[in-house]
């Protein structure tokens, strides 16, 4: 762990007085036995200057109060100038809201709009934040241009997509998402622009995947314009064939995952082989998905390195994930014979196809199956995935009737 500012404040006239007190953050939300304390250089600044630190103090006690003057009522503030310290900070709701108009003007630098984000995240996940304030947060991030950025949201989204997914709202979270990445979809479009920043190249395939598995049907569709031309010669752009391929798996048919399998084998290069690997079991049909994990596993077609590739690719809709499990409960004995039982691929099928369960039952059934095959390699590995399923059936516990309520009124 490391350690967790909590800020709450009070506005008195043209003075706002802060208290900051000091705990360990530790990821899962579990309590600190050990009462650890740090010496914490803390740094503050705000919206009347925000290139140049209003306050600077060395954090050697459990808590303090520290006061900034001739600030307004509705001035922002912000802890970790350029986000230098390694530490997290909560503020209270009200507090975390002014920081809305410092993100979306960039008035504050790349470095500090992605911790911001990353910082609520990363508290919801522990309980000490409810994910509604994230939600809220995001808007603030439309006009957002960079790529370190986006990628830490779209990892974080990424998350709460597969979590919001054991939910009967998440078709309201899908409409926020699509919502959230539209306007750098636009800005990005299909095709790189001459001297394009090489940041751009790498985002646009992230974006492309995210709204259209949101659903937005014009990327859909050109998705598989692309795709037709592609199988006929005019190959896609490398970039954003990874994209394309996720696309057209996810709604596509049996024939379209022929097309891909047919990629598969003509295709020279490990990396294209990997992109189609990873995009065939993105599939909403729960038969699309059985018939991957069979030409993966099954006979050669697939290396045993790259077969993890398969294998993740399914995991990324419940019905997928079941199927997954299903398959690695039949099929583990023989897996541990094929790849042998010291090797590292074993310990990435239960961590990469087992972490994104959301209930109790399922980690009962994981802890009882893993505990009857006796493979000391995945032990550590296994608790890891039992304490992830923890924590994310904590947070739906938590917080999923609140989400609920904020997505059925936007």
């Amino acid at each position: 762990g490391y350690p967790l500012l909590t800020v709450t404040e009070e506005q008195i006239n043209k003075t706002r007085v802060i208290k900051i007190k000091q705990q360990r953050f530790i990821a899962d939300g579990s309590a600190d036995d050990e009462n650890l304390q740090w010496k914490i250089p803390v740094t503050v600044f705000t919206k009347s200057n925000p290139k140049q630190i209003a306050q600077q103090i060395l954090l050697e006690t459990p808590e303090t109060t520290i006061t900034l003057d001739n600030i307004s009522e509705d001035d922002w503030i912000k802890f970790n100038y350029n986000s230098i310290g390694l530490y997290r900070v909560k503020y209270e709701s009200e507090t975390l809201a002014r920081l809305n108009e410092a993100i979306s003007n960039k008035a504050i630098g790349p470095q500090d709009r992605l911790m911001i984000q990353n910082d609520v995240a990363a508290l919801c996940n522990a309980g000490h934040q409810s994910f509604v304030d994230y939600l809220k947060l995001l808007p603030s991030y439309a006009d957002e241009d960079n790529f370190t950025v986006w990628k830490s949201i779209a990892s974080n989204i990424g998350d709460l997509t597969s979590l919001l997914q054991y939910t009967n709202y998440f078709g309201e979270f899908t409409k926020y998402r699509l919502n959230l990445f539209s306007s750098i979809q636009k800005k990005l479009g299909w095709d790189a622009d001459q001297n394009e920043n090489p940041l751009s190249a790498m985002l646009r395939p992230m974006i492309l995947s995210i709204v259209g598995k949101s659903g937005d049907q014009n990327v859909i569709d050109e998705a598989k314009k692309r795709f037709e031309r592609h199988i006929a010669g005019d190959l896609i752009d490398p970039n954003i064939r990874g994209a394309v391929y996720v696309i057209v798996a996810r709604y596509g048919d049996e024939s379209t995952q022929e097309a891909l399998r047919k990629l598969y084998f003509a295709a020279d290069m490990t990396e294209e082989k990997v992109r189609l690997l990873r995009s065939m079991g993105q599939s909403i049909e729960p038969k699309i998905i059985e018939n991957t994990l069979k030409f993966v596993f099954e006979g050669d077609n697939v290396r045993m390195q790259d077969s993890i590739s398969g294998l993740v690719g399914c995991t990324s809709s419940c019905d997928g994930r079941d199927l997954v499990w299903k398959f690695l409960q039949k099929n583990w004995k023989s897996l541990v014979e094929r790849f042998g039982d010291k090797s590292n691929f074993l310990i990435a099928f239960v961590e990469y196809g087992l972490s994104d369960f959301a209930d109790e039952k399922t980690a009962s059934e994981i802890k009882s199956f893993f505990e009857s095959m006796n493979t000391p390699l995945v032990a550590r590995p296994v608790k890891k995935v039992l304490e992830t399923i923890h924590m994310r059936s904590e947070v739906l516990k938590r917080d999923s009737k609140a989400i609920e309520e904020y997505l059925k009124k936007q």
